[in-house]
């Protein structure tokens, strides 16, 4: 079944031109990804069961599951309803079914009912009825943009708070209330969904509704999923022990595609914000045993992360290229390097007129971190060491809106030069990178993220601070190389180079 709807599938695609071959091709769940999510299914022993395929497309996962059910047995009828409103792939849609219906009834005695429904999923009517429930849902939804007042996102107001939101989270929500007592979903999401800030109301109504049983992650090079997850989720009265989560190399073969043991539902699924720890193996496992051992945190030691106070576009005639009287350095994201923070330098608007207030900061030991690390940075976190007696002739700084500042609460003692360091080294070193990389989906490290990042105790943070002091030297390389040898548990982590460090 999958395997003929795959084929008439590449022939609708090779009567298209080049340019609109590409184009189309990606609209379609591959072969090996919808037969791996029919496998995440829980097939239930029963006459009957209904399946709705919200984004039918060509009929790709509809004839996965299709196939799966009909080779499981037990069922008598099965009743599709599925949604498509492109044109160009309705005919091949109504071609597949018709021959799905067919093969089912000649080769295994199931009978097959569909309906095809010619609407916008997200607008129909229909699609709002909750009359007669469905046993499975399958999808691989659009990733349309819609901004926030598109008539596609009233109903989720409350939950889908972004200026641009995927149509994929939409399909989602308009799933939950079409779901049965004891229903399943299995569909592909993007990947960013597991922990955007933006996303917290979403994720807190779909795990609130429906309990999640496995999760599966790509990696690698290839087509059509790389940037998503599936995830197996159900409504059930009690939420499960553990989550079961696989990762596959290619699209889903079962030849590269390796199951970590169950994992506990609450190291997965996050009570508070329910994100999602995506996990890619047992050193992934090490590396947040590792970090989560560590006994505090930034909101412990009553830290703050702001963002940098001046906006160039906004305030361009207050720069400066040269110093004048009164006038206030500006921290760019340029002055950053290797860990330290080079000012002044050949270059201009470093400095800026004081006619604004709130522009101004008191000059304070501080750890600067970049908003939006470049595509050319080694780290996802990229920081650097501001130490106040840099500049000890101005009382006052900015900072640039690109960046963002870590330091002590408004009136509370600046952080002694060799906790900042100790601060610096410990999220510039690799094994914090991994961590990032395992726990924070996004390009840009958000302050509730960053206020509860495990860190070692003020007594390590200051003798790691100390000894890089006298290291002078505040890359990577000489972050691992000390962090380490404070805190052996980071040792395993070190790049070669840092342990000639």
């Amino acid at each position: 079944m999958l395997s003929m709807a795959v084929r008439n599938t590449r022939k609708l695609i090779r009567q298209k031109s080049g340019a609109e071959n590409i184009r189309i091709g990606r609209f379609f769940t591959k072969k090996d990804t919808a037969a791996l999510m029919a496998e995440l299914f829980s097939l239930s022993v029963t006459d009957e069961c209904r399946i709705l395929d919200p984004g039918a497309g060509t009929g790709i996962l509809t004839a996965a599951l299709l196939e799966a059910i009909c080779r499981q047995g037990s069922v008598a009828r099965v009743y599709v309803t599925a949604y498509e409103n492109a044109a160009d792939f309705l005919p091949m849609l109504k071609n597949n079914l018709e021959r799905l219906r067919k093969k089912a009834k000649r080769e295994w005695n199931v009978r097959v009912v569909y309906e095809i429904i010619e609407e916008n999923f997200l607008l129909s009517a229909r699609s709002a009825d909750t009359t007669i429930p469905y046993d499975y849902i399958i999808m691989n939804p659009p990733h349309d943009l819609f901004s926030k007042d598109a008539p596609e996102l009233l109903p989720f107001r409350e939950e889908l708070t972004a200026a641009n939101t995927e149509a994929a989270y939409a399909f989602a929500l308009r799933c939950l209330p079409l779901l049965g007592p004891s229903g399943q979903m299995v569909t592909l999401l993007p990947t960013p969904c597991a922990t955007a800030v933006t996303l917290t109301h979403f994720r807190e109504r779909l795990f609130t509704e429906l309990k999640l049983r496995h999760i599966h992650l790509f990696s690698g090079k290839y087509d059509g999923v790389r940037k998503n997850m599936i995830l197996s989720m159900a409504r059930m009265p009690e939420t499960p022990h553990t989550v079961t989560l696989s990762i596959s190399t290619d699209n889903g073969t079962r030849e590269h595609t390796h199951t970590i043991p169950p994992l506990a539902y609450d190291f997965l699924v996050d009570p508070q914000d329910f994100s999602l720890t995506l996990v890619r193996g047992e050193e992934d496992l090490r590396v947040l045993e590792t970090v989560r051992a560590l006994p505090m945190s930034c909101a412990d030691y009553h830290l703050r992360m702001r963002t940098g106070l001046t906006l160039e576009s906004r305030y361009r005639d207050l720069l400066l290229d040269k110093p004048e009287k009164g006038a206030v350095p500006l921290i760019h994201p340029r002055c950053l390097s290797d860990g330290r923070v080079q000012f002044p330098l050949p270059d201009h608007h470093q400095y800026l007129r004081p006619s604004i207030p709130s522009l101004m900061q008191e000059n304070r030991n501080m750890l600067l971190i970049k908003r939006v690390p470049a595509k050319s940075d080694k780290r996802r976190l990229t920081c650097s060491v501001y130490l106040a007696a840099q500049i000890p002739m101005y009382r006052y700084i900015s900072t640039h809106n690109k960046l963002n500042y870590l330091d002590t609460a408004e009136g509370a003692p600046e952080m002694s030069s060799a906790f900042v360091c100790g601060l610096h080294a410990v999220l510039s070193s690799s094994l914090y990178d991994r961590y990032i990389r395992i726990v924070s989906k996004s390009g840009q490290i958000n302050a509730r993220e960053l206020m509860n990042f495990p860190l070692p105790d003020s007594r390590s943070l200051e003798e790691i601070g100390k000894r890089l002091l006298t290291f002078r030297d505040y890359t990577p390389d000489a972050c691992d190389a000390v962090v380490s040898h404070v805190l052996p548990a980071f040792a395993p982590y070190r790049k070669k180079k840092a342990a000639a460090t």
